[in-house]
């Protein structure tokens, strides 16, 4: 099926949805006196007045053949888009009474181009937003924890006091893990917001003269289609990335604590005999190889997760050591549940990871190809040009 049937697919639904709203007569009657509606097919056509083309422009960006538009007017563009009720969808008219140098066609390209590239950005702010917001999750996670242990080991002692020290630092580990949510989940992106309202509200922008006459006219549907969106493989891999670099980050993180805290325990221990000195030196040795491979794990992870090039091969070496490694912890823990419910859900973020790193890698080899295919043709153009 073509990208055009689906379009007028997913048009022929939202505007079943549409119809099925009760809409504010009121309201409507209120838009009425400043756009211009149809209300049978709900569309609101949205006429804006410019005296000059520059007002649209940006003027930061200087550029001898193309304009792009310029963010502010953007804005508040879609603050506009906002105030009309959500059945309805919106058709744009900019009339400018004097074009300068511009030419209508370039203003419209400048238009998608502001358009598209807010998407790129918001793609991008959303995988910083989501590397930030892990981070924290795992700062709340060791808080918490070392509140936990300190709790049993009494290091606050057990004094009103000591729980007034308890209440502080579980506090903040709490803390932490709600700016986690607020940030992942509960803050919207203005770049989101934007780009998702022109893109499924606006159907089409034309650019008209001084006399009402259309000089230009597009259906923005059309140059959506065009966006390289992220598809769900590849969102998939992005997310696998994700979730498993923090699971080794925290794994590794409250590894290392437990290491410590057991360390501390062990010497506390009076009577020790050498053997059992060498053997659980040997464990904590074991016990920060692991550490170190989780952390390694987790770096490499988050690394190619916000498009840093780690080599494959080293990612696979660290993958097949840590398999090993997990294995035979698996056939050692075998009496102990815990520790085997441990071992299964380090088997299992490994999984992930590998899942995530072998679809990325794929992808990223057919971006390349495709990326020197469009570089080769561009090069063929130009010198046919230049003969």
């Amino acid at each position: 099926m073509s990208e055009e049937k689906k379009q007028i697919k997913i048009e022929k639904k939202e505007r079943k949805k549409r119809n099925r709203i009760i809409v504010n007569k009121r309201e409507i009657e209120l838009l009425n006196k400043y756009y211009e509606i149809d209300n049978e097919n709900r569309i609101v056509t949205m006429p804006l007045h410019y005296e000059k083309a520059s007002d649209l422009v940006n003027d930061k960006i200087i550029s001898k053949d193309n304009y792009l538009f310029d963010y502010d007017e953007l804005t508040s563009i879609n603050e506009m888009i906002k105030r009309v009720p959500a059945m309805y969808r919106i058709n744009i008219d900019i009339q400018i009474d004097d074009y300068e140098d511009y030419e209508p066609e370039k203003l419209i390209a400048g238009f998608n181009d502001a358009l598209e590239l807010n998407q790129y950005n918001y793609q991008r702010e959303n995988k910083w937003k989501f590397l930030r917001a892990g981070i924290l999750l795992i700062v709340g996670l060791t808080v918490l924890f070392l509140v936990a242990y300190a709790k049993l080991n009494k290091w606050f002692g057990t004094s009103d006091e000591a729980d007034v020290y308890s209440e502080i630092f579980d506090i903040i580990g709490w803390v932490f893990i709600w700016e986690t949510v607020t940030i992942a989940f509960l803050t919207p992106s203005e770049l989101g917001v934007s780009s998702l309202l022109f893109r499924v509200r606006v159907g089409r922008i034309r650019f008209k003269d001084i006399d009402d006459k259309v000089l230009v006219e597009e259906v923005l549907a059309s140059q959506t289609m065009k966006w390289e969106n992220e598809r769900r493989i590849e969102q998939m891999s992005k997310w696998s990335l994700l979730l498993s670099g923090i699971a080794f980050v925290a794994m590794g993180v409250l590894g290392l604590v437990t290491t410590i805290t057991s360390l501390y325990e062990f010497f506390t221990v009076p009577d020790k005999t050498s053997t059992m000195v060498v053997s659980y030196l040997l464990i904590i040795v074991l016990d920060l190889i692991l550490i170190l491979l989780q952390a390694l794990g987790g770096y490499c992870a988050l690394a190619r997760y916000i498009g840093k090039r780690i080599l494959p091969k080293f990612s696979f070496v660290f993958s097949g050591i840590m398999l090993i490694l997990i294995v035979v912890s698996i056939i050692l823990a075998i009496g102990d549940s815990r520790a085997v419910i441990k071992s299964l859900f380090d088997l299992a973020v490994l999984l992930l990871y590998l899942f995530g790193l072998i679809s990325n890698i794929v992808i990223s080899k057919r971006k390349q190809s495709l990326n020197d295919l469009i570089s080769s043709e561009t090069t063929d153009i130009k010198e046919e040009k230049t003969e």
